[in-house]
């Protein structure tokens, strides 16, 4: 193929994301009162940022954009500045593969958007802090800091996320480090944020399964239910795909999906295959 008749893959991954633009993001953003287009610039801020972004788009551009519709759907921008949603490039059965991840900003935002919770807190609790927990027909905590420890895994003892709900009652879940140990052995994927000071120092991932947890047992509109439904199933292994109605499926993961080119309009299917044009 000509140097003139090929697209580098930035150049192509922006093709598709513009028919994307005029397509399917106005349906699916309008009802979070989210721009297509300030939508569109993040996307290709973040996949610029990244190399391993573009390769798994070339190898596998149906997990690319199913990831961003599935971020668009519930509302979240796929940004790590902002926190809430991100994509992720992972070897899936030796194939490049993007997979999308929810962080706490973003999970917490969708429960509020709710309008049954009102307020959500998490805390992790670290050896020298004052600390009880009382179940029963009362449920309370007490956490008492304190500052003068240092605030590392190594110290890290439970964390716990409290949701004040509108009518005024409190939910709550505590887990300790050993719960999350356990949580985070049965996800497919590794995860290196866990209790990584230098990665992670404020313990968002460690929350943020706290309040998956928690999500669970909270009121929930469409939103939050396919937030924690589409976390759960990325957690287990399950990778997202599109059909041909450019539809995001979601399978197992147990086996590898075929690689699908974006069907949304005829002038994207036109373009050139991806060749990274050569001096």
């Amino acid at each position: 193929m000509s140097k003139e008749n090929a697209l580098a893959p930035i150049q192509q991954f922006t093709s598709y994301l513009e028919g994307y633009k005029e397509s399917i993001l106005p349906d699916l953003l309008k009802k979070h009162n989210i721009d297509p287009a300030q939508f569109v610039q993040i996307v290709l801020s973040e996949v610029k940022k990244n190399d391993k972004l573009l390769v798994a788009f070339k190898e596998n551009p149906a997990s690319m954009f199913a990831s961003i519709l599935a971020g668009a759907e519930i509302g979240l921008m796929p940004s790590e500045m902002l926190g809430e949603f991100y994509l992720i490039p992972r070897m899936v059965d030796k194939k490049p593969t993007v997979t999308p991840l929810i962080g706490y900003k973003g999970m917490v935002n969708i429960i509020l958007r709710g309008g049954e919770v009102s307020r959500i807190d998490a805390e992790c609790v670290f050896e020298g802090d004052t600390f009880e927990v009382k179940y029963g027909l009362e449920r309370t905590i007490n956490h008492i800091p304190n500052f003068s420890v240092e605030k590392s895994s190594t110290n890290f003892k439970f964390v716990y996320v409290v949701a004040k709900l509108k009518n005024g009652e409190y939910q709550f879940v505590v887990l300790s480090k050993s719960d999350i140990i356990k949580i985070r052995s049965m996800s497919r994927y590794e995860n290196n944020l866990y209790f990584n000071d230098k990665s992670d120092p404020n313990f968002w991932m460690v929350k943020k399964t706290a309040l998956i947890q928690l999500a669970k047992l909270l009121p929930k509109d469409y939103y939050g239910k396919k937030a924690v439904e589409l976390d759960n199933n990325l957690e287990g292994g399950a990778i997202l795909t599109l059909d041909e109605d450019n539809q995001v499926r979601i399978i197992d993961g147990k086996s590898f999906a075929p690689v699908k080119k974006p069907s949304i309009a005829q002038t994207i299917n036109s373009l050139p295959d991806i060749t990274t044009p050569t001096e």
